[in-house]
């Protein structure tokens, strides 16, 4: 059972945020048990005015009683009904916004080895959550209550029925205690296999050009079989431990009914029971088996909830970049770093960068310069704070990196690096990033200055212009230019860029190179470029080992 723990911890915390809804469930929930029980013993009571052979006003109010609790019971089961899909919209925004706010801020060594928009996929366990949650908070309870309720008015009629009700309480302990375990970790082996054929589906899509031009392979079928047959196998181990939780249950059912039916045939000969009590507790043990029938149909619901919040915890649990406190402030000078003795891997059996020591003063123009795979890039990522694994010191202004707050850092640094792209926006969203401080004027200059003022007048909608993941459709120098106008825009106070005029004319990156050299006389300009014109213009150069 130590498996299970975790999920239900999970459970428990999710329940906890919609505590007054919850509360709410079950309050509808036992009120609704209790009139339920109510309605045998108004049967049993009409049963005996009826034998007695007269109609009376009694009888009538007993009648319109046991109708106006029917349709009492119905309206709560409505609330019910409105309080689940309250519950159901807030389990969906809070994971929306939680997932919003948590990816950007991912520990980027932490999920080096995951592909995020792969992991992502994990959000549409949200809907299943949703779904069987209603039926964990609205079937499960409504049936618990109901058992135990009529398990405790059959006491009332004869302390035989309490062993009935002991023997099926033991009974369904006993099938989750030794079985629970076992399908919950088939329930997870199923998602993960199904996310596994998800994956590779989505893979073969980015990549559908391979696929389309490969020589007759038959590879995207291969794994596509053996990932789907994994799957299968995983569904039939799962399916079977769901089997044979039902036919115990439906066995036990069986059992106890008999009994019951016997037990409570024997009373009634043996006038320990009347014919109204007997018609009432035949009712309230049909009742009792129609929630045993409940459970043992939402025991796959109760597993897809612990398996969809635990394929959830995959991305909303995936550690976060730690975060200093400082605002880093304003300041006309530009930003002054200084690195000593750094030392950073991407893993362990690695170092990238190794003992580097570099002291660039604010308002400098530094130019980066090293052989292929020699951590020029790494070092921009350094800056940008998002690696905290690494040895020695990285100071920014004085003060370690560590202490700024990472949003206020970035607001004033403009970073273009290789990994980054064009997302699925207008070509103004993919500038400004939401940043209200850019103004069109700076974007229009921006623009004039590394060539794209052609390109824009051929849009119609102009910045308005909707742009595909990835910048598809785009040629990648327009992708360059685009990627280097966001890092331009906004006037920061550090520029971290990664070779920004590669794939450019002559002309542009002469004119990008003048720019950045000679017109921003207030901002730190660090570039990682092995282009020896832009290296000797600038007043200091790192050559890494």
């Amino acid at each position: 059972m130590s498996d299970i723990v975790n999920p239900i911890s999970r459970i428990l915390r999710l329940v906890k945020l919609e505590k007054e809804e919850i509360g709410g469930i079950y309050f509808h929930a036992i009120l609704n048990g209790l009139i339920q029980l109510s309605l045998p013993i108004g049967v049993q009571a009409i049963v005996g005015f009826v034998l007695g052979g007269a109609m009376s006003a009694s009888l009538v109010v007993l009648i319109a009683l046991v109708v106006v609790g029917v349709l009492f019971t119905g309206m709560l089961q409505i609330g019910q009904m409105r309080l689940i899909e309250k519950v159901q919209q807030k389990i969906f925004v809070r994971y929306s916004f939680t997932l919003a706010d948590r990816v950007p801020k991912i520990d980027l060594k932490a999920a080096d080895g995951y592909y995020l928009p792969e992991l992502m996929n994990r959000f549409f366990e949200v809907p299943t959550l949703q779904k069987s949650l209603a039926k964990l908070l609205l079937d499960i309870p409504t049936a618990t209550i109901q058992i135990l309720f009529g398990l405790l008015l059959l006491s009332f009629y004869h302390p035989a029925f309490i062993l009935f009700g002991l023997l099926l309480l033991l009974v369904l302990w006993l099938i989750l205690y030794y079985t629970g375990n076992k399908g919950f970790s088939t329930s997870l082996q199923e998602s993960m296999y199904k996310y596994r054929v998800a994956a590779w589906l989505q893979e073969m899509a980015r990549l559908v050009k391979t696929f389309k031009f490969s020589k007759g392979s038959s590879l995207n079928l291969d794994k596509a079989d053996e990932n789907t047959n994994q799957y299968l196998k995983a569904r039939n181990e799962h399916f079977s431990i769901l089997q044979f939780q039902y036919k115990i249950l439906v066995g036990f059912k069986v059992l106890i009914t008999a009994a019951m039916l016997i037990v409570g045939s024997i009373l009634l000969v043996n006038q320990q029971l009347n014919i109204g009590q007997f018609i009432a507790a035949e009712i309230v043990i049909i009742s009792i088996i129609n929630s045993v029938e409940k459970l043992i149909g939402n025991l796959d619901s109760v597993y897809d909830v612990m398996t969809s919040i635990q394929k959830i915890a995959k991305i909303t649990e995936k550690p976060i970049e730690e975060n200093g406190l400082l605002p880093l402030t304003a300041s006309g000078e530009g930003i002054a770093i200084k690195m000593q003795d750094v030392y950073f891997g991407y893993n362990d059996s690695k170092i990238v960068v190794n003992g580097m020591n570099a002291t660039i003063k604010a308002g400098s123009k530094v130019c980066i310069t090293g052989k292929e795979s020699s951590g020029k890039s790494t070092v921009l990522k350094l800056l940008t704070g998002a690696y905290d694994q690494y040895q020695g010191a990285i100071l920014i202004n004085n003060l370690p990196i560590g202490n700024y707050a990472k949003e206020t850092l970035r607001a004033k640094t403009g970073i273009m690096l290789h990994q980054q792209d064009i997302f699925n926006g207008t070509i103004w969203e993919n500038i400004t990033m939401g940043n209200k401080d850019i103004s069109a004027t700076q974007v229009s200059q921006l623009f004039q200055l590394v060539g794209l003022n052609d390109y824009l007048y051929n849009q119609k909608q102009g910045l308005n212009t909707v742009l595909d993941t990835a910048g598809k459709r785009l040629p990648e120098r327009v992708v360059q230019k685009i990627l280097l106008v966001r890092a331009l825009a906004g006037h920061p106070q550090l520029l971290l860029l990664e070779e920004p005029w590669l794939g450019m004319s002559g002309e542009d990156t002469k004119a990008i190179q003048q720019y950045l050299l000679t017109q921003l006389p207030s901002t730190t300009i660090i570039v990682a470029s092995n282009d020896e014109t832009f290296a000797s213009n600038c007043n200091q150069l790192i050559q890494m080992p």
